[in-house]
C-alpha cells in the first residue's frame, strides 16, 4: 500500500482548478500501474479536520474530532497495488511528481486468512 501524506491546509488553500491540475499529474503513475493490472484500489480522503478518532484505553472509549496529530502532514489518500516486491513499487513511485512536498509511505499488507461474518 502506498500511503500519501500531505498538508491538508496547504492543499485546501489552492484554487480548485490548480488542485485538479495537480491531481491530473498523477495520471502517468496511475496509467502505468493500471495497465500492468496491478492497481487494486485508490482513493483520496476528506481533510483530517472532518474526521474522528475513536480511542480505546483501559476499556474506555473516547471520540475526538480531527485533526489528530500535532503535525502538518496528514494521511490524505492511498494506492493499493499488487507488486512483485518493494523495488517494483519504488520504480512506480518514481512516476509520482513532487506535489506540495508530500510524503509517500510504502507498507506491505499482511495477507492472512480471517473468518469475518
Amino acid at each position: 500500500m502506498i500511503l500519501i501524506h500531505g498538508d491538508d491546509e496547504a492543499f485546501a488553500s489552492i484554487p480548485p482548478e490548480q488542485a485538479m491540475q495537480m491531481i491530473a499529474q498523477l495520471q502517468p503513475f496511475e496509467s502505468k500501474v493500471a495497465e500492468e493490472g496491478k492497481l487494486i484500489s485508490t482513493n483520496r480522503l476528506v481533510p483530517a479536520s472532518q474526521g474522528k478518532v475513536v480511542r480505546i484505553r483501559n476499556g474506555d472509549r473516547s471520540v475526538t474530532d480531527g485533526p489528530f496529530t500535532e503535525t502538518k502532514e496528514q494521511f490524505g489518500g492511498y494506492y493499493l497495488v499488487e507488486a512483485e516486491g518493494i523495488d517494483q513499487v519504488l520504480e512506480w513511485t518514481s512516476l509520482i511528481p513532487a506535489l506540495m512536498d508530500s510524503t509517500l509511505e510504502i507498507r506491505q499488507v499482511i495477507d492472512e486468512e480471517r473468518n469475518i461474518p
